[in-house]
């Protein structure tokens, strides 16, 4: 699969993430082409994300925007990279030969902001460990690719709709492998918003869900 294909799968609402007034944040590269494509409620496999991660908890995602009422969750943010270094920009420093075991090394902790902003806003950290996901991704599965969703699950939420932001913390610049283009293929060092996504919690016996 090409990079120029990769490309086409950018997460757009990266680019309304702007947006975040913080400036302890940084927002991920507007460029970056290694974020996954669509993650529906079901893979074109006929998988579940619950089966296709392997967790037990409820899997937010941009296309899979309802969590059952009661129902702990967590935010799928898949980044796929290229199988080796193919390119990388000059002064990237790494000990270890594929973007995924760097990854791996440099991942300190993600971050969860629950409705950012309200009066009801919750903050939550886990930190990176040997639960992150790895492998092939349905919408780019000849190429590798991790996924921060298993670090840990957040409390249930009352019913209504919902933000989260999540952020990842690095603890030195990561470069996924596909060019030499820093503002391409890296993030930075420190804390970077890398998704944001709206849902909703429903009741599941109530009349609004048994009509969707």
């Amino acid at each position: 699969m090409s990079h120029r294909f990769m490309v086409r799968w950018v997460w757009p609402a990266l680019l309304s993430a702007a947006i975040l007034s913080s400036t302890a944040v940084t927002v991920s590269p507007s460029a970056a082409a290694k974020w996954a494509g669509a993650e529906p409620c079901v893979t074109s496999n006929g998988s579940t994300l619950k089966q296709q991660y392997g967790y037990s908890v409820a899997v937010v995602t941009s296309n899979c925007t309802e969590v059952p009422a009661g129902q702990r969750w967590a935010a799928s943010v898949p980044w796929t990279m290229n199988s080796r270094f193919d390119e990388k920009p000059s002064g990237f420093a790494t000990d270890f030969a594929t973007p995924v075991d760097d990854f791996r090394a440099k991942i300190q902790s993600i971050e969860y902001v629950v409705d950012a902003g309200s009066a009801y806003q919750t903050n939550r950290s886990f930190p990176g460990d040997n639960k992150i996901w790895a492998g092939q991704h349905p919408s780019g599965p000849d190429l590798p690719t991790v996924n921060t969703v298993g670090l840990g699950s957040l409390d249930p939420l009352p019913v209504g709709t919902h933000t989260v932001d999540v952020s990842w913390n690095l603890s030195a610049p990561h470069c996924d492998g596909f060019t030499a283009d820093q503002g391409t293929s890296c993030l930075p060092q420190g804390e970077t918003l890398v998704k944001r996504i709206t849902f909703k919690v429903v009741d599941p016996n109530s009349d609004e869900s048994a009509e969707s």
